[in-house]
C-alpha cells in the first residue's frame, strides 16, 4: 500500500484518440473552462495572473477545493459527469452548474505542456503535476493499454491557502505577450454571470473583469432587449450612444425563456477590431457561459444589414439536466439537428427579419437627416414638392443603408443622388414627351409611376463590379474554364469567399510571404504540385488568408489536404511570430470534388470539425459560385429591372437629342 500512487488519472484511450490534446483552438476558450470549474465549485473570486518573469499562467479560485478522493474520482476522471452524481447544483449558492461532459480539464494541454494543481479543502492540502509527455508515455503505442497515468506528487507546502484551487500552467505553447492580448475583453464576452451581483468576480492581473470590458455597448446605434425586467433595463442603460432602444417581453421558445439583446451599429467597420477579431456575431449564452460563438453562421442571409448586427441571446433551456447534452465536444457550438436548437433558430430568423425591417425605417429617417446636414443638399431638398420629395427621402435612406464607413464617400453618394434627381426632372420634361401621342405617353408615364427603380440606381452602382465578376463566372460554368477564370479573378476579389474581405491591405507582407511559399513549392513532389492550380497568401482587413485552388479533377482527403496546407499555414504563423504579431490566420481550400472521406457516415461534419480546429475550411467550386449568387440575388434582380428603365430613359434622351439636331 505504501508504494501505491497518491493520485491516478483514468483516461479512455478512445477519448484521447477522438478529441486529442488540441480540443480548443484559443486561450480564452481554455481559460473559460477553468473559470467555469471555479463557478461550479462555489467560488466567489477567480484570479488570473500572467507571471511573465517566471513564464507561467496562474488561475486561482476560492471555491470548495478538493481532497485526494475528489481529485482522483472527479477531477482526474476524464468524462466524469457530476450531474449524474446528484451534483446538478452547487452546495453553497445553489448554482446550476456549467460543466457537463467532464473533459474540460484536457483543454489545458491545448495551451501548456505542464499543468500543476494545488488545492485545499477541510484542512487537507494536495498538489500534483501533469505533463503532456507523461500522459503520452502512459498511453504508449498499444491501443489496448489500460495503464493509468499517475501525475507527479508535489510538496503540499506549495499550497499556501486555506480553501480553493490553483492551476499553474507552464511551458506555454504561446508567448505570454500573445496570451495577454485581448484576453480581458474576450473573457468578459464569454460570461454573463460576472460581478458582485452574481457573487462571482473575475480578476485579471489584479483588476476586475466587468461587463464594460466587453467594449461594444458604446458602438450600438439601435438595440432590442428581450426581457422587460431589471436585467433588460441594465442592458439598455449600457448602450449610451444608441438612438433607438426597444425592450419587450422575453419570448417562450421550446418551452423555455429567451432573454438577451440584439443590436446594430452605425458603421459596419466598427465591428472589426484592431486585433483582427470580427464581432459581427450573435453569441448564444447557456447557463451564464458562451455556448455558441456565432448564431449568424446558421443563416444564409445576404442582406446588407447583416454586416451591422451584434448580439447576445440567453437560452438556458438548451441545457437542462433532464434532457440530452446538445453541446459539441469543444462546448463552443451546438449540435445542429436538436429540436430545441432548431426552434431557437426559427425564432431568431423571424426576429432578425423584423429587426431588418425596423432597421430600414430607422436608417431611412437617419439618412434624410444626415443628407440635410449638408446645407447645399438641404436647399435643393426644400425646393422639391410632392412625390419627388418623398422619393428623395427614400433614396437618402437607401444610401444610409449601404456598408459605406467613409463619411466622405457617403456625402459623395448624397451629392450624386441630387444629380440623379436633376437628371430625372430633366428627362421628365423632355420636349419629345410633348410631341408624343397619348397612347405613347401613357406607356412612358407607367414607367415613371414606378420610378422607385431609379432610387436603387446608386444602390446598384456600389456593387456593379461584383455583379460583373459573378456574371463572368456564371458565363464560364464549364468546369475546366471555371477553374481558369477563378484563378484569374479570385485573388483580386476576395469577397467571393467572405463579404467582409474587401481588398488586400498589405502588399509588402504578401510579397514576403509569397517568397516563403515559393521555397515550399520548390520542395513539393510532382504529384503534390500537379494537384493544385495555385496557392496564395492575402492580407485582408484584420485577417491573414491562405487560399488554395485544387484542380477540378483532383480527389483528395481531409488528412491529405490538412498535411499539404499545414506547411503553408505554419510558415505564415512562424513569420507572424517572428515579427511579433498574434493575428488570425484562415485557410480556404477550393476543390472540385467531394473529399474522399465525406462519403463516410457523418464524414463531412467530422471533416469540418477537424479542419476548423486549425481555422481551415473547404469550398467546392459550385458552392462558391452559388453562395456568391445567393448573397447578391437581391442586387441581381434589381440590376435587371434598372437595366430596362435605363434603356427606356436613354432611348428618350437620345431621341430628343436627335430631333433637336434635325430641327437646327
Amino acid at each position: 500500500m505504501a508504494d501505491e500512487p497518491a493520485y491516478y488519472m483514468r483516461i479512455s484511450l478512445n477519448v484521447l484518440n477522438h478529441l486529442g490534446l488540441n480540443l480548443y483552438s484559443n486561450v480564452p476558450a481554455v481559460l473559460s473552462e477553468v473559470v467555469a470549474n471555479a463557478y461550479d465549485a462555489d467560488a466567489t473570486e477567480v484570479r488570473i495572473t500572467i507571471d511573465r518573469d517566471r513564464g507561467r499562467l496562474v488561475i486561482q479560485d476560492d471555491g470548495e477545493g478538493m481532497v485526494q478522493a475528489d481529485i482522483n474520482d472527479r477531477y482526474l476522471h476524464v468524462g466524469y459527469q457530476r450531474r449524474k452524481d446528484n451534483r446538478q447544483t452547487t452546495a453553497k449558492f445553489g448554482r446550476a452548474v456549467m460543466g457537463r461532459k467532464g473533459i474540460g480539464k484536457l483543454s489545458l494541454f491545448s495551451i501548456a505542456e505542464t499543468v500543476e494543481v494545488h488545492t485545499s479543502k477541510d484542512g487537507q492540502r494536495n498538489a500534483l503535476r501533469m505533463t503532456i509527455d507523461g500522459i503520452r508515455e502512459a498511453i504508449g503505442d498499444d491501443p489496448t493499454n489500460s495503464k493509468p497515468y499517475c501525475p507527479e506528487v508535489l510538496d503540499p507546502a506549495l499550497v499556501d491557502f486555506e480553501r480553493g484551487t490553483r492551476i499553474v500552467l507552464t511551458d506555454l505553447k504561446k508567448g505570454l505577450t500573445n496570451v495577454a492580448a485581448g484576453l480581458r475583453k474576450r473573457l468578459a464576452r464569454r460570461f454573463s454571470v460576472l460581478g458582485a451581483q452574481h457573487s462571482f468576480r473575475l480578476f485579471m492581473d489584479g483588476e476586475e473583469v466587468t461587463v464594460q470590458d466587453r467594449d461594444y455597448f458604446h458602438k450600438l446605434q439601435y438595440v432590442w432587449a428581450y426581457g422587460d425586467d431589471e436585467e433588460g433595463r441594465k442592458i439598455l442603460a449600457r448602450c449610451s450612444n444608441a438612438t433607438e432602444k426597444l425592450i419587450g417581453e422575453a419570448p417562450t421558445v421550446a418551452g423555455g425563456r429567451v432573454t438577451g439583446w440584439i443590436g446594430t451599429v452605425a458603421n459596419a467597420g466598427s465591428l472589426k477590431e484592431p486585433d483582427g477579431e470580427n464581432i459581427n456575431s450573435i453569441h448564444l449564452m447557456v447557463r451564464g457561459k458562451l455556448g455558441h460563438e456565432d448564431l449568424l453562421e446558421e443563416f444564409n442571409e445576404g442582406k446588407i444589414f447583416r454586416a451591422y448586427l451584434i448580439g447576445e441571446i440567453h437560452a438556458d433551456f438548451l441545457d437542462t439536466d433532464e434532457e440530452s447534452d446538445i453541446a459539441t465536444s469543444s462546448r463552443q457550438r451546438i449540435i445542429e439537428d436538436d429540436p430545441r436548437y432548431q426552434a431557437l433558430l426559427q425564432w431568431l430568423r423571424k426576429e432578425i427579419s423584423a429587426i431588418g425591417n425596423a432597421w430600414n425605417d430607422f436608417r431611412n429617417a437617419a439618412g434624410t437627416k444626415a443628407a440635410l446636414d449638408n446645407p447645399h443638399i438641404k436647399d435643393w431638398f426644400d425646393s422639391l414638392r410632392g412625390k419627388s420629395r418623398q422619393r428623395a427621402q427614400r433614396l437618402f435612406g437607401k444610401i444610409n443603408q449601404l456598408t459605406v464607413d467613409d463619411e466622405r464617400q457617403r456625402q459623395e453618394l448624397f451629392a450624386h443622388s441630387v444629380l440623379a434627381f436633376e437628371t430625372l426632372r430633366y428627362r421628365d420634361n423632355l420636349d419629345a414627351l410633348d410631341d408624343m401621342e397619348a397612347s405613347d405617353y401613357a406607356a412612358v408615364a407607367s414607367v415613371f409611376t414606378g420610378i422607385e427603380d431609379l432610387e436603387s440606381a446608386l444602390y446598384h452602382q456600389i456593387v456593379v463590379q461584383r455583379l460583373r465578376v459573378i456574371d463572368k463566372l456564371r458565363a464560364h460554368m464549364d468546369e475546366n474554364a471555371l477553374e481558369r477564370v477563378l484563378q484569374e479573378y479570385l485573388f483580386e476579389n476576395m469577397w467571393l469567399l467572405d463579404p467582409s474581405w474587401e481588398r488586400a491591405t498589405d502588399r509588402a507582407m504578401e510579397e514576403r510571404i509569397g517568397r516563403r511559399f515559393a521555397e515550399i513549392r520548390d520542395q513539393l513532389t510532382d504529384e503534390e504540385a500537379n494537384s493544385r492550380i495555385d496557392i496564395r497568401y492575402k492580407k485582408v482587413t484584420g485577417t491573414h488568408v491562405i487560399v488554395e485552388l485544387k484542380r477540378n479533377s483532383v480527389i483528395t482527403s481531409t488528412a491529405t489536404l490538412l498535411e499539404q496546407v499545414d506547411k503553408y499555414r505554419n510558415a505564415l504563423l512562424r513569420h507572424l511570430r517572428d515579427v511579433g504579431r498574434d493575428e488570425p490566420v484562415e485557410v480556404v481550400c477550393i476543390v472540385g470534388r467531394d473529399l474522399r472521406d465525406w462519403v463516410q457516415p457523418y464524414g463531412r461534419e467530422e471533416s469540418r470539425q477537424v479542419l476548423a480546429a486549425k481555422n481551415i475550411r473547404v469550398l467546392k467550386y459550385e458552392e462558391l459560385l452559388q453562395d456568391a449568387y445567393d448573397g447578391y440575388r437581391e442586387y441581381i434582380n434589381r440590376s435587371e429591372d434598372i437595366g430596362r428603365v435605363r434603356k427606356l430613359l436613354d432611348y428618350i434622351a437620345d431621341d430628343s437629342t436627335g430631333q433637336s439636331t434635325e430641327g437646327d
